[in-house]
């Protein structure tokens, strides 16, 4: 090819790559609207949104006794003064986050390895049935692989450019992501790990990337100070016990079959990510200027890391391990898959490929849109409120069913309470005094459960044996019982 052609033939794939990605956003913002508000919000994404609605203050104090930093309530808050409060809205900003991942991930793939494998991680992620249920959800999961992505991205850059831009870039991105989740802590372990790997290689040629990475991640920890302490007790908190099983050595696998959407799809993704990787463990001749010769020394403890990390601490210490906050290697996860499949040669198999992955992804997200998953707390509140009688006692079991409950709320001469028992019974005053305390003088009582919650079996006992059953009903996950104090039936001794 003629010198003076090269330029031109950049830019016409320059132009290409941006058309492709346009279109793959353009299906991707399609895929998350879909049936955006079809399901009721259940618990997390109640509190999420209620929090939003009140004043800063009130956000930092809510969060600071739960296990999540504050900026994607921050963001809510602000976002609903614009968007407004619905449930629609409160999902839409999600649904902005997972477009801006798949945009971060071209040019994380594009920065890596080539456009063709930034535009193909790009699809790979635009039909995803995990990443889309994240963008459906009114929580930070989205907002989190977001700014974990952008803080790659930087980070690849800050290795070989001491530009100031690009410094703030990795320094904003970076403190936004240690505000989202705790999670983020593990994607700072897999930077740490990169550098770690190809100072062991090159020490002398690492030492000023090492350096420019430390002084921001300086600036990233006094931006963090604020939130340090609170984090620190959240974190003790978490293990002195968490509500999160330990997880068996093979739930390790889980995140990778949950990115994949199907034991079929990870059948076929699986190879083509080994494929991926070792096209990335072999320099080109630009990654011989750069820090990091290899790509893969970059993705692979982007992958890894959020995952066997917090694998490995569930085993040892009190479990914290959850595909869903895997969330920021789902990406490194598609870039693998991605350049596995460019590296293929021939363009008809690559085209092959491709098609076979989105139709293997279509079962997934006909299920996906076709079950409902979330408690129905939507048709719950109002199915109670039409049956409930003035100065009714609603009865929540555990306290925190109140949160969605009050969600769709319209009634206010009702009574609500929490029953005190989330502990194996019996209670330690016994259930007399403890039921009697919770129901007061009140003759009716709605006693609402979740389904799938097992200790609420020995609550709804002891009520059975000292009120009339008038009602049970089975509402989407919710349970919800109607009891009369006007005719006792026998104590316990």
């Amino acid at each position: 090819m003629p010198e003076e052609a090269a330029p031109a033939v950049a830019r016409t794939t320059r132009a290409l790559a941006l058309t492709g990605l346009a279109a793959v956003l353009l299906a991707s913002a399609v895929l998350r609207l879909h049936h955006l508000d079809t399901e009721s919000v259940w618990l997390d994404e109640a509190f999420s949104i209620a929090t939003s609605r009140t004043s800063l203050a009130n956000i930092v104090a809510e969060n600071s006794q739960d296990v999540h930093p504050p900026l994607h309530y921050f963001l809510l808050h602000y976002w609903g003064l614009i968007a407004g409060t619905t449930t629609w809205a409160g999902r839409a900003l999600s649904v902005v986050c997972s477009l801006g991942t798949i945009a971060a991930a071209y040019l994380a793939g594009a920065r890596l390895r080539s456009r063709a494998t930034g535009l193909v991680a790009a699809i790979l992620l635009a039909i995803s049935v995990f990443q889309i249920e994240f963008a459906q959800e009114a929580r930070m999961y989205a907002l989190l692989v977001l700014l974990s992505t952008l803080s790659i991205y930087f980070f690849i850059r800050l290795l070989d450019e001491s530009s100031p831009r690009v410094f703030a870039g990795y320094a904003i991105a970076t403190t936004l992501m240690v505000y989202t989740q705790a999670y983020a802590a593990f994607v700072l372990a897999a930077q740490a790990m990169s550098l770690a790997w190809e100072a062991w290689r090159r020490r002398e040629r690492t030492i000023p990337a090492a350096t420019r990475w430390i002084v921001a991640l300086i600036v990233v920890l006094a931006a963090f100070l604020p939130w340090l302490a609170i984090f620190t007790w959240q974190f003790s908190a978490v293990q002195r016990g968490f509500w999160i099983a330990e997880p068996e050595w093979a739930g390790i696998f889980a995140p990778l079959f949950a990115y994949a959407g199907s034991k079929a799809g990870l059948a076929l993704l699986a190879p083509l990510a080994v494929i991926g990787g070792i096209c990335m463990a072999t320099p080109r001749a630009r990654d011989r200027t750069s820090t990091m010769r290899a790509p893969l020394v970059v993705v692979l403890p982007w992958l890894l890391a959020p995952i066997v990390l917090p694998f490995l601490l569930s085993r040892i210490g009190s479990p914290i391990f959850l595909s869903k906050y895997t969330i920021a290697a789902s990406v490194p996860f598609a870039i693998l898959v991605a350049d596995g499949i460019v590296a293929v040669r021939w363009t008809v198999v690559r085209v092959v490929l491709v098609t076979g992955i989105i139709a293997l992804a279509v079962p997934p997200l006909q299920t996906y849109y076709s079950t409902s998953r979330k408690d129905n707390w939507r048709a719950a509140v109002p199915a109670i409120e039409q049956q409930a009688q003035p100065d009714d006692l609603i009865l929540f079991y555990p306290y925190f069913h109140r949160i969605p409950f009050d969600y769709y709320r319209q009634r206010d001469d009702l009574v609500e309470r929490a029953f005190p028992l989330f502990t194996p019974p019996p209670p330690p005053d016994g259930w007399d005094r403890t039921i009697a305390r919770a129901a007061g003088q009140h003759r009716r009582i709605w006693l609402v459960t979740l389904q799938g919650d097992p200790t609420r079996a020995a609550v709804v006992a002891e009520f059975e044996r000292r009120f009339a059953e008038r009602s049970h009903q089975k509402l989407q996950h919710i349970e919800v019982w109607l009891f009369e104090a006007n005719r006792r039936v026998a104590r316990n001794p």
